[in-house]
């Protein structure tokens, strides 16, 4: 029987299809070259540290050492000179203390990116393939391209020094960085790759996929000329009841909307026209029909004439309207006797009812969480997320339990809420932070702050990331 047994390979994010490393990849981390200022500072921090370190060998020693060497003492004089045992003490601890400095800055540089310069100036260094740590060995060889750079004076150093100018990438990476596959970045400005909680969160975001775009709905909104006709009419019922689309008419079988043509009634005391009428106008001969006809004749002639108290002169006698066909003429009533106010019963009182406050309306979008996992959640009302959340301090708000494999959240991490136009997100003094990523920088949510949230930002809780997107 032949076993296999997989390999786990280490797979690497940002290298290209030749398995090279991608510049545009760290840029989109948020990853910055170091400028070629603060890189010549660190140098010279570096190299003045080195200096000082020197001083016991060039002060106790080197007096000495000059006058052996300009034929002042003889070696024996050398030996046996009261200084000579000064001179070995001090520049032994010279010696030591370079020897130490060496090996410290070799294991700073080679296991946390910085040198004591670099980490006063905010350079790191990291591995241009991994944006990990550079490993000591690749560091030692890069400091020995330096060292053997000086073999040729002048040239040599210079060679190297400005090397990092002529990157046809733009990093800044010289000969003795290619060399050894490092790259000096700026902290300060830019993300730090040694920052290993916001290196995870840049790489989530990074590979997370964009947003889909929706495609464009027709407008439902009025034409601003009122004479447009409208790309979309919404349903409307037609004749059958059925709701449908209705078809637009044309101009010239436009149906006519509305009561018949009607002309102003001549006026009534001069008896010229003996055409029935119908509220205040006259009805055409062509349009009268039986129906018109009996509703005419049920209407009253002249309007009910209130009783006039009697006096000398006699009254006039109102002008007769001739018409077509006798017509009822209503009698008006006598008014009912005055009666004491007192036996008047008073009217019931009428109980008002209260007023019914409206509703709160719901936004007209409603928004939505997905997450990194792949997880969404349609927010419709408040909401705590969490690794187990209480809702108890939030009442009237869901609770909703998140996976978290990092133990990156908090039991109850964050409050959501739907608002007009996104989501209101506020950290609920989480231990390890909320944020929020707008244009691909990041901005943290202070606790207790309420922060809103449109469509296409990013909110991260913890280690996790959830894009806010529209239902």
């Amino acid at each position: 029987m032949i076993w296999e047994i997989d390999e786990q390979k280490q797979t690497i994010e940002g290298l290209d299809a030749q398995g090279r490393p991608d510049p545009a990849y760290a840029a989109a981390l948020g990853l910055l070259r170091a400028p070629f200022g603060r890189r010549a500072l660190a140098a010279m921090i570096d190299g003045g540290i080195w200096v000082l370190l020197q001083l016991p060998l060039w002060i106790g020693a080197l007096p000495l050492v000059l006058k052996l060497a300009s034929g002042s003492i003889s070696s024996y004089g050398f030996i046996n000179h009261p200084d000579f045992v000064f001179s070995v003490v001090m520049a032994s601890v010279s010696t030591l203390l370079s020897l130490i400095f060496l090996i410290v800055q070799l294991l700073l540089h080679g296991l946390k990116g910085r040198t004591i310069g670099k980490g006063l100036t905010g350079l790191r260094s990291v591995d241009v393939r991994t944006l990990e740590r550079p490993r000591v060995g690749a560091v030692l060889l890069r400091f020995l391209i330096v060292v053997a750079a000086g073999i040729v004076p002048v040239l040599g150093p210079a060679v190297i020094l400005a090397s990092p100018t002529f990157d046809p990438e733009g990093r800044g990476r010289g000969l003795h960085d290619k060399a050894t596959k490092i790259w000096l970045v700026d902290v300060r400005n830019g993300l730090n790759p040694y920052d290993e909680k916001r290196m995870r969160v840049a790489r989530k975001v990074v590979k997370a996929e964009p947003t889909p775009e929706r495609s464009a709905l027709p407008s439902l909104a009025t034409p601003v000329d009122p004479g447009a006709q409208p790309q979309y009419r919404p349903g409307s019922r037609v004749s059958a009841g059925v709701l449908g689309v209705a078809r637009p008419y044309e101009a010239h079988e436009r149906p006519t909307v509305g009561l018949p043509t009607v002309a102003p009634v001549v006026d009534l005391s001069t008896g010229e026209s003996g055409k029935p009428v119908l509220g205040g106008y006259r009805i055409p001969d062509g349009e009268r029909t039986a129906g018109t006809d009996r509703s005419v004749a049920a209407a009253p002639t002249a309007a009910p004439v209130a009783a006039q108290p009697a006096t000398a002169a006699p009254a006039p006698q109102p002008t007769a309207v001739p018409a077509p066909q006798p017509t009822a003429v209503p009698v008006a009533q006598p008014a009912p006797p005055a009666s004491d106010p007192a036996s008047v019963p008073a009217p019931a009182p009428v109980s008002v009812p209260e007023p019914v406050a409206p509703p709160a309306p719901e936004p007209a979008v409603r928004f939505g969480l997905r997450f990194d996992t792949g997880e969404s959640i349609l927010i419709t009302e408040p909401v705590v997320l969490g690794r187990n959340p209480d809702a108890a301090e939030h009442p009237g708000a869901r609770a909703i339990a998140l996976v978290d494999d990092s133990r990156s959240l908090s039991k109850t991490h964050m409050l959501v809420r739907p608002v007009e136009g996104g989501l209101e997100v506020i950290d609920c003094r989480s231990t390890n932070g909320s944020g929020l990523i707008r244009g691909g920088t990041e901005y943290g949510i202070a606790a207790g702050t309420p922060v809103q949230t449109v469509d296409g930002d990013r909110i991260r809780l913890g280690d996790r990331v959830a894009a806010v997107v529209r239902a």
